[in-house]
């Protein structure tokens, strides 16, 4: 199935070993973006089940999504040196024995180290999978389709991640764990077979790795994370809480100086000065952490209040996934058309109204309130992610593509772990009660919504920003 041009191992010319292999990487990337909404409806049931509180509850959303976007440059950098094969295979197989270890636990802290490894695993085997597909599928017209079926595939696992995990959850919360250890198992067995080898490459011709600026980003955003959750237990003044948070600060800010001095940084920081690259990534920060922690106070105020099922809550938020489905690449045409500021702003104004509806939860009938919020968000969270990332992506140099595209996932990844600590936090800080303290929560991501819509709406003053994708983003 496998042939070799200029040392370099691909999948061939073989349009069936080629289909096979395509299937395999948008199966391994379908897996890690079902895993970081999956767990969703079963939030309730686990909270009740190990004993944990708000604030400890967040974190099994929370240590995935840091794990993943802490590690993730690291990750695509080890893609570039080592061989993809081995660094898609081996993280396969721990994200295995992660899921039965968190679907086998009997604690909090046993589930949450499970999911942070879950989390960690998928960056290594994310940025492998699109190496893999960006060095098999080389002609252009080709490598577009073939982008175009692997990003659609990832939107629907992370779209229907809430579905998926609420009808699991119905029948019993460690499915949600244990049924996609299952599939990995049957994708690794597979994917030894279908990837093909890679020939190893000398020593000589790579490149240091940066794994200290990797470990001071990740620590620093575990220490921020941490401390914006116990601040809603202890208070702001609290020492051990005050002693986390300054450590949070040192450790960003060192790594700031550690990509400055480093000779091959893991984050070059001049990618920052490109148009549109700030702007998109700080778009999907806040994007994606409101809409998480929107959705975190909702599925817990359906169960806990109006004693909803896991399938029900799931049931309630799919329109909102399946309008991400079917709309994502009309938005893209629009956003190539009129540019990616006007669309991501009206996407935010939509988020903002999708959000801030919810908030007359208890006056109105439920369906009524999470089904038009489920609609109204999917258009606005399609239209602002499409242009973000478009506009993240295509604001870099050529040879920052595989750079831009990572950083992206990254700031998605880390503003759900952020974001979610502080409107978990707001939520169990005890301020109000009852009701009253699903809506603080809640007005936590309309707030959210709302800055990162005055972030978008500045961009249209910036009309030379790019508005395409590059059509061959590059895997380094």
């Amino acid at each position: 199935m496998a042939d070799t041009r200029n040392g370099s191992p691909i999948a061939g010319d073989n349009p069936a070993g080629k289909l096979a292999l395509l299937i395999v990487l948008c199966a391994v990337q379908f897996i890690d973006a079902w895993d970081v909404a999956s767990m969703g409806p079963a939030l309730p049931q686990i909270q009740r089940d190990l004993g944990m509180s708000p604030t400890s509850l967040q974190w099994v959303v929370t240590a995935y999504v840091l794990g993943y976007g802490g590690f993730l440059l690291v990750g695509g950098r080890l893609a570039d040196i080592f061989n993809r094969k081995r660094l898609l295979l081996i993280p396969l197989t721990i994200f295995i024995v992660a899921s039965i270890v968190g679907g086998l636990a009997t604690s909090g802290d046993v589930l949450i180290a499970a999911r942070f490894v879950k989390g960690l695993t998928a960056a290594f085997t994310a940025p492998a999978a699109l190496a893999l597909l960006l060095h098999t599928f080389h002609d252009g017209s080709e490598r577009q389709r073939a982008l175009g079926v692997y990003l659609a595939v990832s939107s629907v696992g992370f779209t229907s991640g809430f579905l998926f995990g609420g009808l699991l959850a119905a029948a019993n919360w460690r499915l949600v764990l244990l049924v996609p250890a299952g599939l990995a198992l049957i994708l690794l067995f597979v994917a030894g077979r279908v990837v093909p080898a890679q020939e190893p490459r000398g020593g000589d011709q790579r490149e240091p790795v940066d794994v200290l600026g990797a470990l001071a980003v990740t620590s620093g955003l575990l220490a921020l994370v941490y401390g914006v959750s116990r601040a809603s237990a202890n208070g702001w003044g609290d020492a051990l809480t005050i002693g986390v948070l300054v450590a949070a600060v040192v450790l960003l800010a060192a790594f700031l100086q550690i990509e400055r001095v480093r000779p091959v940084p893991l984050l070059p920081l001049g990618i920052f000065t490109r148009p549109g690259v700030s702007r998109g990534n700080a778009i999907i920060f806040l994007l994606q952490g409101g809409y998480v922690g929107w959705q975190f106070v909702s599925t817990l105020y359906l169960q806990d209040v109006h004693g909803w099922t896991p399938l029900q809550v799931g049931l309630i938020f799919a329109p909102g996934g399946v309008i991400v489905l079917l709309t994502a690449q009309r938005v893209a045409g629009l956003v190539t058309r009129f540019g990616s500021w006007p669309i991501a702003s009206i996407g935010m104004v939509l988020m903002t109204i999708g959000t801030a509806w919810t908030l007359t939860l208890g006056n109105l009938d439920s369906v009524v309130v999470f089904f038009l919020a489920s609609v109204i968000t999917g258009f606005g969270y399609t239209m602002a992610f499409v242009a973000a990332n478009i506009s993240a992506v295509a604001g870099a140099r050529a040879n920052e593509q595989g750079l831009a595209s990572g950083l992206f996932i990254a700031s998605l990844q880390v503003g759900s772990g952020v974001v979610l600590a502080v409107v978990a936090s707001v939520f169990a800080s005890g301020a109000y009660s009852g009701e009253g303290a699903y809506r603080l929560g809640i007005v936590v991501a309309v707030v959210t919504a709302a800055v990162a819509l005055l972030i978008s709406v500045a961009g249209l003053r910036k009309s030379h920003e790019p508005a395409e994708l590059s059509p061959a983003p590059h895997s380094s």
